[in-house]
């Protein structure tokens, strides 16, 4: 596995990849406060049955660099990645999209379904089941600038961040340290730099683009799987679930049992064996 960039306009898109490009493609993206890197493990074993996978840090993550403030929100988002994917050629692409991640790739089928062969949803937030309550009073600091100071002056410690996490796992109680840093820690509340993009993304993020997209699903042709987590904290499935289940026409759902919210973490074998299904 290897880093890819990619210049769109005046962007840097930053993409873990794995596989050979004339392979089926499939498209990984990540959630909040995660990065690409949740993917890894998932990554490594689809493209061991043959496929063609990347994963980018969506815009205010990661190694992804966007000068473009427009980019920011979920709808921003999305434009860009489909503009990237038909730049590059990509097409019958296989999306498989978790958490806000999932809010982007609802934007992104509606605006290019010709881009995708078909999607795979999980624990995804939809019309206006985001932001959670955690994730909304980091959108409120931000808004005046001070998630920015807050993070830069240690009020996001790593240790009580790990604490927090872990608690969400259910299954891997194995989770480490060093795995938290790797994919959720990972600059954005430490590092000047990682600080001010995550602070814009924040700043952006909203529901009005997925509620003003759902009339839109209904017309989505592609065959959608909700690979959904049970004990989930963040986005259930008897609300964020049932609502996608009823807005797509080509609907099937499969469910994970003892599992928490960061299923391609908590269950990864299980997660990975029904996606493949």
């Amino acid at each position: 596995m290897s880093r890819v960039n990619y210049k769109i306009g005046k962007n840097t898109i930053s993409c873990l990849e794995v596989g050979k490009r004339e392979q089926p493609m499939v498209l990984f993206l990540h959630g909040i406060p995660a990065c690409a890197e949740i993917w890894r493990e998932t990554m490594e074993k689809v493209s061991s049955k043959g496929f063609y996978c990347l994963a980018p840090d969506l815009a205010g993550y990661g190694l992804t660099e966007i000068n473009e403030t427009k980019y920011y929100s979920l709808l921003g988002n999305a434009k860009l990645l489909n503009q990237w994917l038909e730049e590059q050629n990509f097409g019958n692409i296989w999306l498989v999209a978790h958490d806000l991640g999932g809010a982007i790739a609802q934007i992104m089928i509606t605006d290019n379904q010709s881009l995708f062969k078909k999607v795979t949803l999980s624990n995804v937030g939809t019309a206006d089941t985001y932001p959670v309550p955690t994730i909304a009073k980091l959108v409120k600091a931000s808004k005046i600038g001070l998630f920015y100071w807050l993070a830069l002056f240690g009020r996001f410690r790593v240790n009580k961040l790990y604490d927090s996490m872990k608690r969400f796992f259910v299954r891997n109680k194995s989770f480490s340290k060093n795995e938290f840093e790797r994919i959720f820690f990972d600059g954005k509340f430490h590092k000047r730099k990682s600080i001010a993009k995550f602070q814009k993304m924040l700043t952006h993020l909203d529901n009005r683009y997925t509620v003003e997209n759902m009339e839109k699903l209904k017309g989505v042709k592609l065959p959608v799987h909700l690979l959904w987590a049970i004990d989930d904290k963040f986005q259930s499935w008897e609300v964020s679930g049932k609502i996608l289940e009823s807005s797509f026409s080509n609907v099937r759902v499969s469910k994970i049992e003892n599992c928490g919210h960061y299923l391609q973490v908590d269950a990864n074998d299980e997660f990975v064996e029904q996606l493949l299904s």
